[in-house]
Formats: C-alpha cells, sequence, structure tokens
C-alpha cells in the first residue's frame, strides 16, 4: 500500500512567494494525500484554485485526495467562493459537480 501524505495547510496564503501546498501537492502526485484545514483563517480563490485541481487529477488518478478537520472558517471560504461548504467532505460528496470542466494542471 503506497504511504498517505499529510500536509497543514497554512493560515493564510504567503502572498510573499510560493505558498508550501504547492511544493507539497508537487511532490506528492501520484501518491495519496491528506491536507488539514485546522489552522486556515482564510480562504481565497487562489488557493481553491489549487485544491480543486489538484482534487480533480487525485480522482483521475483513483487517489485518495482527502481534507480533513475542515473548520467553519474553511466551510465559510468555500460558500463565499461559490461551492457548497460541503464540497470537501468525504462521505457521500459529489464533487464533479462544484468542478469546472478546465485543462488546468499543476505543473
Amino acid at each position: 500500500m503506497t504511504e498517505l501524505h499529510s500536509h497543514v495547510l497554512d493560515p493564510g496564503r504567503n502572498r510573499n512567494g510560493e505558498d508550501p501546498l504547492v511544493p507539497f501537492l508537487l511532490g506528492a502526485r501520484h501518491m495519496p494525500v491528506s491536507i488539514s484545514m485546522r489552522d486556515v483563517l482564510r480562504l481565497d480563490a487562489h488557493r481553491l484554485q489549487i485544491l480543486l485541481v489538484a482534487q480533480k487529477q487525485w480522482q483521475e488518478e483513483g487517489l485518495t485526495f482527502s481534507l480533513t478537520e475542515i473548520n467553519e472558517t474553511f466551510r465559510g471560504g468555500l460558500d463565499r467562493l461559490g461551492l457548497r461548504p460541503t464540497h470537501f467532505d468525504a462521505a457521500g460528496t459529489d464533487a464533479g459537480s462544484d468542478l469546472a470542466d478546465g485543462k488546468e494542471a499543476l505543473q
């Protein structure tokens, strides 16, 4: 079984450089991942786009892509940015209905 790679999302995006989420995802490609939302104080559109693209890529490969410890701030950000607050919930999520058909990919 392939090892689960874990990451804790920082409270807010680093606007002075690359968000640590990107190198984590690039390093964990083709492996199951779990990302904790416990420290998120604000979800912005840039971070949400990264998470949505990654979610789609992991789903296409049939690999685990889970967000854990989702707090109310994160859920509120999803709602504010136009997604269901439960979009990333593990049980019964129909994530595809919220995803755009764009061809974005993590490079």
